[in-house]
């Protein structure tokens, strides 16, 4: 069964909790969760603590929903080019792409999501606060099956070699995800271009799984990432 997005999380605008969530990922980003504080969020968006605290109880709290709007924003994206048929290798490169779409466009909340979140379970959560944790390493799940499936169906129409989809699928994730380590976001940079990265690093990822190379996008002009 799918999760439910929650909308809320992805509404933006001024004034909105979006802007909260959107100075946190840039504080988490920048200091990493145990050095980064309310005072830096606040100063980051230009306001008081109690703006925040309005909203959130607590950091983690901040930093768990700074998480899952970043796992909301991954499956919006990735769902909605799955909602055309296409042979499973055609679909996994839409899926990667739309994936890196987001990462480029989304790197502060993409760069935290990788952080990771076990580290809250050893005694540093409310039982509430874990009951979120559980939620979010839930969407994580099912977000890594959407691709799991994918190379299973083109694994199963003998697109691609036999191997173990439950190993594989996180080697592919990885190669994915660490756009997030070394991409930097640069003024003006087109979608055009960013789309280009993204097919590169696609087709990377998916000639690791063994099967034929996706077909190569037009060089776009001062290709560098």
């Amino acid at each position: 069964m799918s999760s439910v997005i929650d909308e809320s999380l992805l509404e933006g605008g001024e004034g909105s909790r979006g802007e909260i969530l959107d100075a946190a990922a840039e504080a988490f980003m920048r200091k990493g969760f145990a050095a980064a504080s309310i005072d830096d969020v606040a100063d980051i968006l230009g306001c008081t603590k109690g703006r925040i605290y309005h909203h959130y109880r607590s950091k983690a709290d901040l930093f768990f929903d700074v998480h899952r709007r970043g796992m909301a924003m991954d499956l919006q994206a990735v769902r909605s080019c799955m909602a055309e048929e296409r042979a499973p290798l055609d679909q996994l490169f839409e899926m990667a792409v739309a994936h890196l779409m987001v990462v480029m466009s989304q790197i502060a909340y993409q760069r935290v999501a990788v952080q990771g979140l076990e580290m809250h379970l050893a005694g540093q959560t409310t039982p509430e606060q874990r009951k979120t944790l559980r939620a979010i390493l839930t969407m994580r799940d099912e977000y890594e099956g959407l691709f799991a499936g994918e190379i299973e169906r083109a694994r199963a129409a003998g697109a691609i070699p036999e191997q173990d989809v439950h190993l594989v699928v996180k080697a592919f994730m990885g190669a994915l995800n660490w756009t997030t380590i070394w991409y930097r976001q640069r003024r003006n940079q087109s979608q055009a271009e960013r789309r280009r990265i993204a097919e590169e690093i696609a087709r990377f990822a998916l000639r690791g799984l063994g099967g034929p190379p996706a077909p190569a996008a037009a060089p776009a002009a001062g290709g560098k990432a």
